[in-house]
C-alpha cells in the first residue's frame, strides 16, 4: 500500500479552496498535514493486520494469540532478555511430530533458553551388558587410556566414557548439587552454556619478544572460546564445534581445520596476512623458568621460511610451525616476526557489559544537526585533535577501529554542550595511557563516554579553568579495568588503585553496563550505578571484598555522594553519604576490624531492597535482603517451633550460622577470567533467586537466569517421554 503524502492529499482540494488558503496563510495546509500523519498511522496499522497473521512477520504482543490456535501455553516473559517465544511458537508443530526425542529437546532448550544447548542420553553411556543382536562396538566397558583427548571432557557434556548406573535422582537439587545422579538409563541430561563468545576482531597482539606475542591487547591470559557453527540439519545434536566451549590444546592439535581460520575461533594475521592453518601446531605455552615453555623453537632461515610460505606445502617442516596455546591465549613464532601480528578469536564472558564489540546500535543516536566526527581519520589522525574539533559546538567523535590509542587525553566541552566521545558499533577501542585521562566542562555541559577500554591510567573528572563543572557524565559500556591493567598472569598490575575520582562538585554521575575499579567520589556528586561491576581490585582476588571499593577522594574515612545501585555488584567496601536506592544488588563487602563493611552517614534517607548486605552494615531500612531476610525468617520459624521467645544465646547461634552460609559465590572473582562476578551454581539460591522478579540478584540480573531455567522446566514437562527424568547442567 503506497502512503499518500501531505503534499499529495493537499492537492487532491478543489483548487478554489487552496487558492483562499494561500491568502489565509495555509491553515489548511496545516491542517490536511495533522491528517496526514493520523492516516499514515491508520495505513501502517492496516498493513501490519496482514504481517499480524504470520508468526514470522507478526508483531511481539500477537505471538501468544498466534500461538494459542495450536494450544501453544506462553512462559514467563524474560524482560530485557534476548529470549522470545516467537521461536518456539513457530517450531511447536514440528517439534509436537517429533515428542520426545533427543534432537527436539535440544532445540526446545535453545529456544526456550536462547543458550546454546547439548542433550545427552546416559543409557548410551552406562555400564551395561549387551544384547548379542544389538552389538555396540564403540560401548566399552573401560575407558581407552591410550587417547587422552577422550578422557578430557569427563563428567562433561562430551564424556563419552561409560559409568556405572547411579539410581539418583536427576532433578535439580536447591542446595546440595552433589547428590545429584547422572548415568542411569532413565536419565536425559540438558548441558547449556550460558557465556557468549565475545568477539576480537583483527586486534593488535602484545608483543612479549621478537617471536611471543598474547592475543589478548589488554595483555593478560585468555581462553580462547570456539564460535558456533551452525548445524547441517535439525535433525542432528549438537557437537563441539557447534558450541561456544573452550578450545583445549589436545583438541586443536587433533582437528585445527575445526577451530582455525576465517568464521572459526581464531586467526592469526601478519601484515593482514592470514597464517594458513597448515603452519598451526598446538602447544603448551606455559611458564617455566626461562620463559614459555616449548618456544623459542629452533627456527628455520629467513629464506627457507620466505620459501615455506609461498609454496603453501601441506606438512611444512616442524620448526616453521606456529605455536599457538588456547588455553592461555599465547602463540609462538619459528623466528623473530618483525611485521605488524594481529589476530581475531573470541573469549567467553556471562553478559554484553564493559568494552566489547557486540551490538550497542540502540545507544548510538545522532540527533538533528549534531556534529560527527570520525577517528581516526586523515584529518583527525588522533583523538584529541578530534576532541579539540568537536569541543566548542559540542558533537560525536566517534572511533572506527578496534585499535590502541596510546594518548594522555584531556576531554573538555563548553558550557550548555554535549560532547559524546565512543566507540562505533561493532569495534573495541583501548585507550591506554599512563597519566590519568582528564574531563572537564563548563556549567550545564554533558559528557558522554561510550564502548571503551581504558587501561594504564585512571579517569579523572575535575573542574575546568573557570572552576565550573559538567551538569552529568555518563559512562556506558565502559570498561576501566580493575587494577589499572593486567599483569602477565592476569591480576591487576595496581591492586587497589582508583579508575574512577570525581574531585568536582555538584555532578550528576550515570554508570551503565560498566565494569570499573575502585571509585573515589566527592560527596555533593549525585551517582547511579546500573547493571555494573565495580571491583576493588585487591591481590589475591578473595581479599577484593576487605579493600575499599567506594569512597570520597580521600580514600579512607572520607565518605562518596548519594549512591544508586540498581542490579549491580560491588565488590568491596563502600561508605556513601546515602543510599536513595539500592535494588536487586549484590554488596559483596567485610570488614576486618570493627568498621561497617558498607556505610551509610544518612540512615533515614533511602531504601535497601532484593538485595545482598552484609548484615553488619549501617544503611537505611532493607526490605528483603539478604541475609538478614533468612536470619529472620529463622528465628521466626523457631519461635514458633518453641510456642513462645528463644534465648539470646538461640538467636545469636542462628544469626552467626545463617551469616556464614548466606554469602555470595562467584565462579571467579579475577576480571580477565571468563566468569567474571557469575554466580556460581553452590551460591545460596536465596541470592541466586532473590530479586525483586526472582531473578538473580547482582550484574547480570538483566539475563534472566532462573526464569530462563524455569521456562525450560515447564517444557520438559510438555515434551519429555514417559517415564523419563531429565537434569539441567551448566558447562559454564
Amino acid at each position: 500500500m503506497n502512503r499518500i503524502s501531505p503534499e499529495a492529499l493537499y492537492r487532491l482540494l478543489p483548487a478554489v479552496h487552496r487558492l483562499r488558503d494561500a491568502d489565509e496563510g495555509e491553515p489548511l495546509r496545516a491542517i490536511i498535514s495533522v491528517l496526514s500523519r493520523e492516516g499514515a498511522v491508520v495505513e501502517e496499522n492496516i498493513e501490519q493486520l496482514l504481517d499480524n497473521l504470520f508468526i514470522e512477520t507478526c508483531a511481539d504482543w500477537a505471538a501468544p494469540y498466534i500461538g494459542g490456535i495450536i494450544g501453544y501455553r506462553a512462559l514467563y516473559p524474560v524482560e530485557g532478555a534476548n529470549v522470545g517465544n516467537r521461536a518456539e511458537v513457530a517450531n511447536t508443530i514440528g517439534y509436537r511430530r517429533r515428542k520426545g526425542t533427543a534432537t527436539v529437546l535440544e532445540a526446545l532448550a535453545r529456544d526456550v533458553t536462547g543458550w546454546p544447548a547439548h542433550v545427552v542420553e546416559f543409557f548410551q553411556v552406562t555400564a551395561s551388558c549387551q544384547h548379542m543382536n544389538h552389538i555396540r562396538p564403540t560401548h566399552h566397558m573401560v575407558p581407552d587410556l591410550h587417547d587422552p583427548l577422550k578422557l578430557e571432557p569427563l563428567s562433561r557434556a562430551f564424556d563419552r566414557v561409560s559409568h556405572l548406573a547411579d539410581v539418583r535422582s536427576i532433578q535439580q537439587a536447591p542446595r546440595r548439587k552433589s547428590v545429584r545422579g547422572r548415568h542411569n538409563f532413565t536419565n536425559i541430561g540438558l548441558f547449556l552454556w550460558r557465556l557468549i563468545p565475545m568477539a576480537h576482531t583483527r586486534v593488535p597482539c602484545v608483543r612479549v619478544d621478537d617471536r611471543r606475542f598474547l592475543f589478548d591487547p589488554l595483555g593478560a591470559p585468555r581462553q580462547l572460546v570456539n564460535l558456533p557453527q551452525p548445524e547441517e540439519s535439525i535433525s542432528s545434536i549438537s557437537q563441539p564445534e557447534h558450541l561456544p566451549g573452550d578450545i583445549s590444546r589436545r583438541a586443536l592439535a587433533a582437528e585445527p581445520f575445526l577451530w582455525y581460520g576465517p568464521g572459526r575461533a581464531f586467526e592469526i594475521f601478519v601484515n593482514d596476512v592470514a597464517v594458513p592453518v597448515t603452519r598451526i601446531e598446538a602447544c603448551d605455552l606455559s611458564d617455566d623458568e626461562l620463559g614459555w615453555n616449548h618456544s623459542p623453537h629452533s627456527a628455520i632461515p629467513a629464506e627457507d621460511l620466505a620459501e615455506i610460505e609461498g609454496g603453501n606445502p601441506l606438512v611444512p617442516p616442524a620448526n616453521a610451525l606456529v605455536r599457538v596455546d588456547p588455553v592461555l591465549g599465547r602463540f609462538a613464532f619459528p623466528s623473530g616476526e618483525p611485521g605488524e601480528v594481529r589476530a581475531s578469536f573470541h573469549i567467553g564472558f556471562p553478559a554484553r557489559i564493559g568494552g566489547g564489540q557486540y551490538n550497542r546500535a540502540t545507544t548510538l543516536t545522532q540527533d538533528p544537526g549534531q556534529e560527527l566526527v570520525s577517528c581516526p581519520s586523515p584529518e583527525h589522525p588522533d583523538l584529541q585533535s578530534a576532541i579539540d574539533t568537536i569541543a566548542p559546538g559540542g558533537g560525536i567523535v566517534e572511533i572506527t577501529n578496534s585499535d590502541i590509542f596510546s594518548e594522555a587525553l584531556a576531554i573538555s566541552a563548553e558550557a550548555g554542550m554535549e560532547l559524546i566521545l565512543r566507540a562505533a558499533n561493532g569495534v573495541r577501542p583501548t585507550l591506554r595511557t599512563a597519566a590519568p585521562i582528564t574531563v572537564s566542562g563548563g556549567a550545564e555541559s554533558r559528557i558522554i563516554l561510550d564502548g571503551l577500554v581504558i587501561e594504564g591510567g585512571p579517569l579523572t573528572i575535575q573542574p575546568n579553568g573557570e572552576g565550573e563543572s559538567p551538569k552529568s557524565v555518563t559512562l556506558r559500556h565502559l570498561t576501566l579495568i580493575p587494577g589499572l591493567a593486567f599483569t602477565a598472569s592476569g591480576e591487576p598490575q595496581s591492586p587497589e588503585a582508583t579508575s574512577l575520582e570525581i574531585t568536582t562538585s555538584g555532578l550528576e554521575l550515570i554508570i551503565e553496563r560498566c565494569i570499573t575499579g575502585p571509585l573515589r567520589i566527592d560527596q555533593t556528586t549525585n551517582t547511579e550505578i546500573h547493571d555494573s561491576i565495580v571491583d576493588a581490585a585487591a591481590n589475591p582476588a578473595r581479599d577484593s571484598a576487605a579493600s575499599l571499593a567506594v569512597a570520597g577522594p580521600a580514600g579512607e574515612g572520607d565518605a562518596a555522594g548519594a549512591l544508586t545501585i540498581i542490579a549491580s555488584t560491588v565488590i568491596g567496601r563502600i561508605l556513601a553519604r546515602s543510599f536513595p536506592l539500592v535494588s536487586n544488588a549484590i554488596l559483596h563487602a567485610r570488614s576486618t576490624d570493627d568498621s561497617a563493611p558498607v556505610r551509610a552517614l544518612r540512615r533515614q534517607q533511602g531504601c535497601m531492597r532484593f538485595s545482598f548486605v552484609p548484615d553488619t552494615s549501617i544503611t537505611p531500612r532493607r526490605y528483603r535482603c539478604q541475609p538478614q531476610l533468612a536470619i529472620d525468617n529463622a528465628i521466626a520459624a523457631s519461635v514458633a517451633e518453641a510456642g513462645g521467645p528463644i534465648g539470646a544465646a538461640q538467636r545469636a547461634l542462628l544469626h552467626s550460622r545463617i551469616a556464614r552460609r548466606m554469602r555470595p559465590v562467584f565462579t571467579a572473582q579475577s576480571a580477565c577470567h571468563s566468569a567474571y562476578a557469575q554466580l556460581s551454581r553452590t551460591a545460596p539460591i536465596e541470592i541466586r533467586t532473590g530479586a525483586s522478579d526472582e531473578g538473580e540478584m547482582g550484574a547480570y540480573h538483566l539475563l534472566a537466569a532462573p526464569q530462563r531455567e524455569a521456562n525450560l522446566r515447564i517444557r520438559l514437562e510438555e515434551y519429555l517421554r514417559l517415564g523419563l527424568e531429565a537434569g539441567i547442567f551448566y558447562e559454564k
